[in-house]
Order: structure tokens, then C-alpha cells, then sequence
């Protein structure tokens, strides 16, 4: 089937690669998740914000665990969009942890996967 987006042809019945899928549905519970976890609206907070800068600068870009550069310096602050970089809580928010720079570390994806994998087995 031709694609009049990009040009490209792709199988009968499949989307073209070049378009976006659908966003999905609300559900239920979306509408309850602010209720459920308080603890996620730190993280629009401008004290957050500053902090996981300072987390960033501090470890210079580069992953807690495995050294690899998951974040850019750029125009005055750093960015971690498309290098693969999370800033992590040392003790999560929802265990009561806080948002001050000594408890914010930044990881790579895969080490930040790990570390949580590991701590929710602990919970279990």
C-alpha cells in the first residue's frame, strides 16, 4: 500500500512506520492516579528541577554505575532527552525518600532498570 505521508509503500492492513500510533484511551484508573501517588507531583516542582541539575553537574554527565556519558551540557544547563540518562532517587519517593541533590544520582537506562528491578524485588 502506498503512504501519501511519506511515499513509502508498507503491507495491506499495516500503518506506515512514518506515522505515529493513536494515543490511547483514558482509563479509569488515569483519572485516580493523582490520588494514588501524591508523591509524583514533586516532580514538577521547580526545587526538583533544581536539584536534578545539580545532580547532573555533579557527576558530569555521566552514569552513577557504569561511567557512560548519558547527558549534555548545553545553553546553560543539562540534558538528558536522547542520550539515555534518568535521574535516580536513592530512596524512591514513594518509600519516603526526597528530592534534595544527596539523594539524586544520575544512571543510564539500563543500570537505572537494574537498580529498580532489584529494589522491587527487595520489596516483595
Amino acid at each position: 500500500m502506498y503512504c501519501p505521508h511519506c511515499g513509502r509503500t508498507h503491507p495491506e492492513g499495516q500503518r506506515c512506520p512514518c506515522r505515529p500510533r493513536p494515543k490511547r484511551r483514558p482509563t479509569e484508573g488515569d483519572a485516580t492516579r493523582a490520588e494514588r501517588e501524591p508523591w509524583r507531583a514533586e516532580y514538577s516542582s521547580s526545587a526538583y528541577r533544581k536539584a536534578r541539575q545539580r545532580a547532573i553537574g555533579r557527576q558530569l554527565g555521566r552514569c552513577a554505575d557504569c561511567g557512560r556519558v548519558c547527558a549534555e551540557y548545553r545553553d546553560g544547563r543539562w540534558y538528558t532527552a536522547g542520550m539515555g540518562g534518568e535521574v535516580d532517587h536513592g530512596r524512591a519517593l514513594c518509600e519516603g525518600g526526597g528530592s534534595e541533590v544527596e539523594n539524586l544520582t544520575l544512571r543510564c537506562k539500563s543500570c537505572h532498570k537494574k537498580r529498580d528491578d532489584a529494589r522491587r524485588a527487595a520489596n516483595r
